[in-house]
């Protein structure tokens, strides 16, 4: 009897352990859970913090800005063969010596840049023309401007002017997907060629003539088609374009068209490799993501 009551006792004392664990494991997880609540609570008020604080440090440095707000509109100089792009500053404040001098350098440019002063007519608005070359239209132009008011001066950057191939009248892209190619007993064929025109900075509809599509094998013209129109979307089609390969020949269908200052574009729709008997894959092309120029 006495022997029973001790392995019950026993057994109680052993649930009790067990019992006594599972609280403590049960109370580890939780506290686990609250620490776990804890960081990602201090996290997000750290990121909500920091927000405010650069969201406060931008609204600190655009209201001590002096400049306002300034605008662009581009034009096509076929005499010089040259962008013009009109740009407009609005001054905050302004004195009546105020000067300011605009400055614009090329980011991929080679450290290529110029100045011009702005002129202002009595109404805080400061307007000059930039003259851009156009012999590298894959630059990218960034603008500042230097304020003049009596003995203080300061630099201002007004941003990113963009592209110079984005300030031009036409731009151009291929209509995705529709382009197949085959390469089949030493021919290369494009089927379904197809792109679409259009323009940004410039009024009125789409205006392009002499609109043809292009086959080149290693940069070298081996075929072209007329390109026909495919309604009032500025879109163009023709059924295919087929020249002579050899495996490893870099074959790239493109869109040459004129605008209507006469300036002509040759835009890459798409690159592909001949690689064997049926066989082609999509290439990055050695041409720039901007269109060949050409002024006759």
């Amino acid at each position: 009897m006495e022997e029973r009551k001790k392995r019950d006792w026993g057994k109680i004392a052993a649930l009790l352990c067990v019992l006594l664990l599972a609280v403590n494991l049960w109370q580890g997880q939780r506290l686990e859970n609250l620490e776990r609540q804890i960081s990602e609570a201090r996290r997000k008020l750290s990121a909500e913090i920091g927000g405010l604080e650069s969201s406060f440090y931008a609204q600190a440095q655009e209201a001590d800005k002096l400049v306002w707000n300034w605008e662009y509109i581009p034009s096509l100089n076929m005499e010089k063969r040259r962008l013009d792009v009109e740009v407009s500053a609005v001054l905050k404040e302004w004195r009546e010596d105020t000067a300011v001098e605009l400055f614009w350098f090329a980011e991929n440019g080679g450290g290529e840049g110029d100045s011009l002063p702005l002129f202002g007519g009595g109404t805080g608005t400061f307007t000059g023309t930039l003259e851009l070359p156009l012999d590298n239209p894959s630059m990218e132009i960034s603008l500042y401007a230097v304020i003049q008011n009596g003995g203080s001066q300061r630099r201002e950057s007004l941003g990113l002017l963009g592209g110079v191939w984005e300030l031009l009248p036409l731009w151009c892209e291929a209509q995705a997907g529709q382009t197949q190619a085959e390469y089949l007993k030493g021919v290369f064929t494009a089927y379904e060629c197809s792109a679409k025109l259009y323009t940004k900075l410039y009024p009125g509809p789409v205006v392009a003539k002499d609109c043809v599509f292009r086959l080149r094998r290693n940069n070298e013209l081996v075929a072209e088609q007329a390109a026909e129109p495919g309604g009032p979307s500025s879109s163009y089609f023709c059924g295919k374009l087929s020249a002579e390969a050899q495996p490893g020949d870099r074959m790239d269908l493109t869109f040459f068209c004129r605008d209507e200052n006469g300036l002509g574009y040759e835009f890459l729709l798409q690159g592909w490799i001949a690689v064997e008997e049926r066989d082609v894959f999509n290439n990055t092309s050695s041409w720039e993501n901007v269109p060949k120029l050409t002024w006759d």
